[in-house]
């Protein structure tokens, strides 16, 4: 009978060592009726076992929805319990300017058995709905007339700090003038000015897109960052390639006039794709993935390349054609 007593704690204590281990997530908000435009908080915990390798989210990005902005990020702060678990929590300041009802998604956080576990596993939290209400008004008061401002004499004590900008700015501006007047300009051994070496559009075009994919931005979660340097970089080229006034268009003006240059439709697609994807994401908060971000480099890296091929093309059969009338003439 003891033999039989002794057996059963025995399984149940090994059934209680080879429970696993629990990964716990939360996210709370500190309430859940919010007004629209100012910011609330959201606490994020995350619990694991001792041992356990936490990845935590870094939020770089300043949006967490399409409705929901992250305003400021809170330190991140590890802490353990009585039962030696590892606590991970973050608090993050959030706005909207949705009204309604509008929901804080849910957030994956990552974590591993150990530090040297290759293997990552994510524990989400549960969507949270909030209620955003407008700016309350008290329609009960009646409405006051707007006052005009009010006129302050200008006082001498006012005045002295403008005073004395101006004549900072009137000396700097005379000692630059001085220096480019008088600056001695380079000159070679035949005493011609030596000028800077001006980089032709094609090769700038193509350091500029080599030096942006070496950044990585867009990895760092700098997205818009990323895709205003890629339509800059098109723009500039353009305008310098091509004699098109494209760092003061719009995108549609910049596409129509690159149209009439008679490129193959393969090559206009990829310009036309590439700064679209750029507009949506630099104005329209458009989320682009990773393979949109690495499609729209390939797209214009191979436009830069296929269109300079083009107008390589046409100069040498202009050559050509200059040559024959005038041997025709000769």
């Amino acid at each position: 009978m003891k033999k039989g007593i002794l057996t059963v704690v025995l399984l149940l204590g090994l059934i209680g060592m080879a429970r696993p281990q629990e990964v716990e997530v939360s996210a709370k908000v500190d309430d859940e009726t919010i007004a629209v435009g100012k910011p609330f908080s959201l606490d994020l915990t995350m619990k694991v076992p001792y041992g356990y390798y936490v990845e935590w989210n870094d939020f770089a990005t300043d949006t967490l929805s399409e409705q929901i902005d992250i305003w400021k990020r809170g330190e991140v702060q590890r802490t353990a319990d009585a039962d030696s678990n590892i606590i991970v929590q973050q608090t993050l300041s959030l706005m909207t300017f949705d009204t309604g009802y509008v929901q804080v998604p849910s957030v994956g956080l990552t974590y591993a058995h150990s530090a040297d576990d290759l293997m990552r596993m994510k524990a989400f939290t549960d969507p949270i709905s909030l209620y955003v209400t407008t700016i309350a008004v008290d329609t009960i008061q009646p409405f006051r007339p707007i006052v005009e401002p009010i006129a302050q004499p200008l006082s001498m004590k006012d005045a002295y700090p403008w005073i004395l900008g101006a004549l900072l700015l009137v000396l700097v501006g005379f000692g630059v003038w001085f220096l480019l007047r008088h600056r001695k300009p380079r000159v070679d051994e035949h005493g011609e000015p030596i000028k800077g070496p001006v980089k032709p559009p094609y090769n700038k075009a193509i350091d500029d897109l080599t030096t942006l994919r070496q950044q990585k931005l867009w990895q760092a979660g700098k997205v818009k960052e990323y895709y205003a340097s890629l339509s800059d970089i098109t723009r500039e080229y353009i305008e310098g390639q091509f004699q098109v006034n494209a760092v003061e268009m719009t995108t549609e003006d910049i596409l129509s006039e690159v149209r009439d240059l008679n490129f193959s439709s393969q090559v206009y697609g990829k310009l036309k794709q590439s700064m679209e994807l750029s507009d949506l994401v630099k104005f329209a908060k458009y989320s682009a993935t990773s393979l949109e971000n690495d499609n729209a480099m390939s797209d214009v890296t191979d436009f830069v390349n296929e269109s300079y091929a083009h107008y390589q093309m046409l100069k040498a059969q202009e050559a050509e054609a200059t040559g024959k009338e005038a041997q025709d003439h000769a």
